[in-house]
């Protein structure tokens, strides 16, 4: 298989700003730091109610800001706290995302290092084929950015994107910037180590 053809049917992405999540009940939302916000906002805003899907979550670091605190936590008080912690673990936010939601169908939590976007997003396209999928990528590091599509092997709406992925073609324009400049139809294609995206 060097090509497939996949639909992208909603997207949404956060960058830089702190997004509203007043839909969310107050007594979890307190719990949440930026990068859970931003990561929750995005997977609601491509989610249809009721629908049991296949969920992605990437991110290369992780609640980093979160994970910094529990350490110094526990240098100065010598102890952590068992919430922090259980929401630093990497698949917290999924998990949570899928408990709100009472998702049973599987989800995976992936980091690839500086290749986890490109990475997860084409375990999301190949999962496509036999599921419908929610991709979520999230990061906190030096820039708070988060993306999610809806990915399906049919078109599901006027709005829906044909996008092909060729594992012929191959380039480096893999940062979160050209992927969104690629979904906004700025640019064409989208490129990385492993493949290039083409819209229909």
């Amino acid at each position: 298989m060097n090509c497939y053809k996949f639909y992208i049917n909603k997207y949404v992405f956060v960058k830089d700003e702190i997004p509203d999540l007043s839909f969310i009940p107050m007594l979890m939302r307190r719990k949440l730091d930026n990068f859970g916000k931003a990561a929750l906002y995005s997977l609601y805003n491509v989610y249809e109610q009721n629908k049991q899907t296949k969920l992605i979550f990437a991110s290369c670091y992780g609640d980093i800001e979160r994970v910094k605190k529990l350490i110094n936590q526990r240098q100065e008080e010598g102890e952590i706290s068992p919430t922090g912690f259980s929401f630093s673990v990497h698949n917290a936010t999924i998990g949570l995302f899928s408990l709100l939601n009472s998702i049973k169908s599987s989800y995976n939590s992936i980091s690839a290092g500086k290749d986890t976007l490109t990475n997860a997003l084409l375990e999301a396209v190949l999962d496509s084929k036999t599921d419908d999928v929610i991709f979520c990528y999230t990061e906190n590091n030096e820039n708070l950015e988060s993306l999610a599509l809806s990915i399906s092997k049919e078109k599901q709406n006027e709005n829906s994107i044909e996008i092909t992925i060729d594992f012929n073609k191959k380039g480096s324009s893999n940062s979160f910037d050209n992927i969104i400049s690629f979904l906004k139809g700025e640019t064409t294609s989208f490129t990385s180590n492993l493949y290039s995206l083409e819209r229909g």
